[in-house]
């Protein structure tokens, strides 16, 4: 059976081979994992990057103070990097969204290592990663590596400078051949070795005078691709919505399990991307699982209750799942 690799995946081969560090080439091996096809035809190839993948996270890392020793494992639904110039609220807003105790200060460059948390949305958790300010005058070097390796950036402006600062981020990150999309719609997959990083537009300070009008005048100036969210983190304003947005913007759903003849299981989904197929979820459990399995009976969205469907049967969002063998 051919691969048939779609061109995005092809352009994070390319960068792969392009990268010049072990973080660079984890984050390529990560993106193609997500990016391949899932099916016979691929399995082959899948093995070898899950190999090269596990190879390059074995290396221990390097003495403190070197770019490996501030990567921040992937836990949750998803993996979001806050992006932003000094002050701008990044932590501010982690400080509000997670259990996490980020140093909130009104001096620049507070931030000086990544700081994770989890941020809860219903019933899955996204990990926030707050980092060090980019700005003109300062970047830690390590912060592009672990830019690259989110699967989704916040981009966090202040309202009184944003337009300026929008424009100063898109600069910084373009240097290091990273580029940012808008969340929800497809990657250019530019030519060369790019990477093409889906982001959200958050914008800080709806709580301070001139707030709000700093807010609808940068939103008449920004492209319209790009809509900017306005948060007031102090008084909890924006960001339920916030967690909505993040959340479609992972590009993930949320399906269920349950065993023959029990209820289904609705407290722990399973988090999976867009286009995946029975057989997805039953690897994601277990390879045993995987090796057994036959078919599958679904209740939820786009089928009748206890409809049975092939392995390659794609999944929707609040679909549950029962696995047979």
């Amino acid at each position: 059976m051919p691969a048939n690799l779609p061109p995005p995946y092809l352009k994070a081969d390319e960068r792969y081979r392009a990268a010049r560090t072990p973080e660079e080439k984890i984050a390529a091996l990560e993106e193609m994992i997500r990016l391949i096809p899932k099916h016979k035809g691929t399995d082959r190839l899948q093995g070898d990057l899950k190999a090269r993948l596990a190879k390059l996270r074995r290396v221990p890392q390097q003495k403190a103070g070197t770019r490996s020793a501030h990567l921040v494992v992937h836990e949750g639904a998803g993996q979001v990097a806050l992006v932003g110039p000094p002050n701008a609220g990044k932590s501010t807003l982690v400080d509000a969204l997670t259990h996490a105790e980020p140093v909130v200060a009104d001096y620049p460059f507070s931030t000086r290592e990544p700081q994770p948390g989890m941020m809860a949305f219903e019933d899955v958790a996204i990990q926030l990663v707050d980092l060090p300010p980019v700005s003109r005058e300062h970047v830690e070097p390590w912060v592009f590596d672990l830019i690259r390796r989110a699967d989704l950036l916040w981009v966090v402006l202040e309202a009184a400078t944003a337009l300026e600062e929008w424009e100063t981020i898109r600069e910084l990150l373009e240097a290091k051949r990273i580029r940012i999309h808008p969340a929800g719609s497809a990657s250019p997959g530019a030519d060369g070795p790019e990477f093409w990083i889906p982001a959200l537009l958050l914008v800080t300070g709806l709580d301070r005078p001139a707030g709000q009008e700093n807010l609808e005048a940068f939103r008449e100036l920004v492209d319209e691709a790009w809509p900017p969210l306005g948060l007031a983190a102090p008084e909890g304003r924006g960001l339920e919505p916030l967690r909505k947005r993040t959340f479609d913007a992972l590009g993930i759903i949320r399906v269920y399990t349950k065993e023959p003849g029990k209820e289904p299981d609705l407290e722990k989904p399973f988090t999976l991307p867009h286009g995946a197929t029975v057989e997805d979820l039953a690897r994601r459990i277990h390879k045993e699982v995987l090796a057994q399995l036959q078919f599958a009976k679904l209740w939820g969205p786009g089928v009748f209750d206890g409809q049975r469907v092939q392995v390659d049967h794609v999944l929707v969002e609040g679909n549950v799942v029962e696995l047979h063998h």
